[in-house]
């Protein structure tokens, strides 16, 4: 579609759903809407024209011109500069003009409003008079338009139009990909069909019925012989293709590599009474080139080849490289897509795993299962000694107990440490790097092995043996370890990270001698619970624990004593409250415990149960004048309710304080309620 006619705009608005808009547009901002094309052509007008647009142009026809040399240069310059403009035509009405594209079509709106005064009315009525005009229809009252009126609708229009624009332009680009991807999948489908050997077989046997061709044979390339020799033949005759071998050295192969369409090579053997004609002993060869390397050659033996013949064969053959080619491309595409698919499933096992040696197992488990590896081991290095520690192992070397230890720089994983590089062996008895006997429980001689790396630190190594198909191990394998391991060692950082935080955030809100909460953090505790139970409704309890004595044994048997017994209590405490209680040591031999969603009554069996369990759990011994005397350590408890004692968590901490003080002075080892 030529972009100046505009005409794919011009479908486009006079359609009805973009009709109905501009007429909505028009009757809403009080503007008549017209378009026009990059030209300056009209491409849509209103079905009704502006009043006095239209009174004045019928009354005085010969304005026309004119009024078209005034609005057409605004039109024409809105097109040149993209930006929108707000003027007053000859007729004194006030219009602007705006530009908008589609498809790399551009047009342009123009919306006619009407005076800005009275002062441009009676020059449109002097224009008009001037003209012999004796009336002109004008609509009463009069609505005027200013030059703010004007912009405000030229930018409402401008977002609307533009915008409804892009989203159509963005939703046929997205179809047009969309329609190109599936042709890209028809082809890739189309192309995976056959092999290349089998377009090898399709091209001999359709130059060979082509051309009438009696010997022709494809030549493929046999790297570990250095040498091409026969891959597929065809003989007419029935006779057997003659065996022919071209060494990779060989001339022919240089010129072909060259970039000679073809070779000639005279093998004349026949006398002057041979039947035979003449040069019908030679051979042509036709390269067959794939990404510039020669893939394979097409060799015509006893054949007199016209050049329109030798066109028709270097055609053949320049098809099945491309095809080979558009082969090997989308089995590339495939492996990097399959790749793709691998480390995703494998980012999604491991990734949730917090547990660090089932992290470990799991990556050496995937790794192995994604490499098709029979056996395994991920190595991890100790900050501490420097060395590779075993983590995770898989087959025969699964039976091995205890921790190895390989210093870094020692052994093939040590040296893969060291150095930070990869090891891929085909043959360990015949690498330079290693040459060492292969040991018993290894079934081949190939295994890969690559460090876990964050940026250029070394955190461990990955080491994988023994394919199951019994193949060695290629570059496509250490491409795809490689990124494992590069994935996995993220991984790994990001668990001991995680690990360490959640190490450091149990310090903050734990006591370090009791392992049970602190002060600070039951403080916090008791505000959400508070609030938990303003929301829902619910009674809580406070519940403040002080053992009797202890300071008296703490001073005469000392603090390691002391301790002992703070750690017997938390875990007398622990054991006899419920899952949802929350015990916390608040300080010295004080221990505070909330009790969500219960009433007085319970709280007081709570209390009892916990009295009665730090008097039998809890003693010691202690050595008065020489001799042992046993001592049971008794509990005063205070207790406050929510919401009877108070409705704030420092009410609540100050009440339950003096319901544990009126406990202590009535005798102690007993339960006092606030009131």
């Amino acid at each position: 579609m030529n972009a100046i006619t505009g005409e794919r705009l011009q479908d486009l608005f006079v359609s009805e759903p973009w009709h109905n808009l501009f007429t909505t547009l028009s009757d809403s901002l009080g503007f008549s809407l017209s378009v026009y094309s990059q030209t300056g052509r009209l491409i849509f007008a209103p079905l009704i024209e502006h009043s006095q647009c239209g009174s004045f142009l019928a009354t005085s026809p010969g304005l026309e011109s004119q009024c078209k040399t005034s609005c057409h240069p605004r039109i024409m310059n809105v097109l040149a500069t993209g930006k929108p403009d707000v003027y007053k035509c000859l007729a004194k009405i006030v219009c602007f003009a705006l530009s908008v594209e589609y498809l790399g079509e551009k047009a342009v709106i123009l919306g006619r409003g009407s005076f800005s005064s009275y002062e441009d009315f009676r020059e449109y009525m002097n224009l008009a008079a001037a003209r012999g005009v004796d009336a002109i229809a004008v609509r009463a009252p009069l609505t005027f338009t200013s030059q703010e009126q004007a912009w405000k609708a030229c930018r409402f229009i401008d977002d609307t139009v533009n915008r409804s624009l892009q989203n159509m332009q963005e939703t046929a680009a997205l179809r047009k990909k969309f329609d190109s991807l599936m042709s890209v999948f028809s082809l890739w489908g189309s192309a995976t069909v056959e092999q290349p050997e089998m377009r090898y077989q399709d091209m001999l046997y359709n130059l060979s019925t082509l051309l009438d061709i009696d010997h022709i044979t494809i030549l493929a390339l046999d790297r570990e012989a250095g040498r091409y020799t026969g891959l597929y033949g065809i003989s007419k005759s029935g006779a057997p293709t003659e065996a022919i071998t071209i060494d990779e050295n060989d001339t022919v192969v240089k010129e072909l590599l060259s970039g000679k369409p073809f070779i000639r090579t005279a093998t004349q053997v026949a006398g002057p009474a041979s039947k035979a004609p003449a040069g019908r002993e030679s051979r042509f060869f036709f390269p067959i080139l794939v990404n510039k390397t020669l893939g394979g050659i097409l060799c015509i033996t006893n054949q007199i080849l016209l050049d329109r013949d030798r066109q028709i064969i270097a055609g053949f053959c320049k098809q099945t490289a491309l095809f080979i080619e558009n082969f090997h491309l989308h089995q590339d595409l495939y492996k990097k897509f399959n790749r793709f698919a691998l480390m995703s499933e494998l980012n999604r096992a491991i990734t949730p795993i917090q547990n660090y040696d089932t992290l470990l197992q799991m990556i050496l488990d995937k790794s192995a299962e994604l490499l098709k590896a029979e056996q395994g081991s991920l190595m991890m290095l100790d900050q501490k000694t420097d060395a590779l520690l075993l983590e995770a192992k898989k087959g025969i070397i699964q039976g091995v107990s205890g921790k190895i230890c390989i210093p870094r720089g020692e052994g093939i994983a040590g040296k893969v440490a060291e150095r930070g590089e990869p090891y891929l062996v085909k043959d360990l008895e015949d690498d330079p790097r290693i040459k060492q006997k292969n040991r018993n429980h290894y079934r081949t001689r190939s295994f890969v092995s690559v460090p876990l790396k964050i940026a250029d630190r070394v955190i461990g190594v990955l080491n994988l043996s023994d394919k199951t198909t019994g193949e060695v191990f290629d570059e496509e394998d250490l491409k795809l370890i490689q990124s494992i391991a590069t994935h996995a060692a993220v991984v790994v950082e990001r668990n001991e990270f995680y690990a360490k935080s959640e190490e450091l955030k149990k310090l903050t809100i734990t006591d370090t001698l009791t392992g049970l909460l602190n002060r600070r953090y039951l403080q916090e505790r008791l505000k959400d619970e508070l609030a938990r139970s303003e929301r829902h409704i619910h009674p809580m309890s406070l519940l403040m624990l002080d053992l009797d004595g202890f300071k008296s044994c703490n001073d005469s048997e000392g603090h390691l004593v002391g301790d002992k017994i703070l750690q017997e209590v938390a875990e007398t405490l622990l054991k006899t409250v419920r899952s949802m209680d929350i015990v916390a040591r608040f300080g010295g031999d004080e221990f505070m415990v909330i009790l969500p969603e219960t009433s007085e009554p319970v709280a007081i069996e709570i209390g009892e149960r916990l009295r009665n369990s730090v008097s039998t759990g809890t003693a010691w011994t202690r050595k008065a004048g020489g001799k042992p005397e046993p001592c049971i350590l008794t509990a005063s408890i205070g207790i406050v309710c929510y919401p009877e004692h108070g409705d704030t968590a420092e009410l609540l901490l100050e009440n339950v304080d003096k319901a544990l003080y009126r406990a202590k002075n009535k005798g102690k080892n007993r339960i006092e309620v606030f009131s």
